[in-house]
């Protein structure tokens, strides 16, 4: 494969794989709104794809209350 074409194969690949693996997280958890605490679940798409930090926090917009905030993953019950 020629180098030029190996950033065109990767790229989508990798794309796809982190999609996949959050999609099984969000089988496990929920995100808990910053700013008013609603819990909620992102697509897999949004989650694979938003801003995040340690301790399981993610930058994702808030249905409830519209706001983007740092999201705390929080266990399913």
């Amino acid at each position: 494969m020629s180098g030029s074409l190996t950033p065109l194969v990767v790229i989508p690949i990798v794309l796809v794989l982190g999609v996949l693996f959050q999609s099984q997280l969000s089988k496990n958890f929920d995100y808990e709104c910053g700013n008013c605490g609603t819990r909620f679940s992102p697509s897999a798409v949004a989650a694979a794809l938003a801003p995040h930090r340690f301790g399981g926090f993610k930058l994702l917009r808030c249905p409830n209350c519209g706001k983007i905030t740092w999201a705390a993953a929080a266990r399913k019950q």
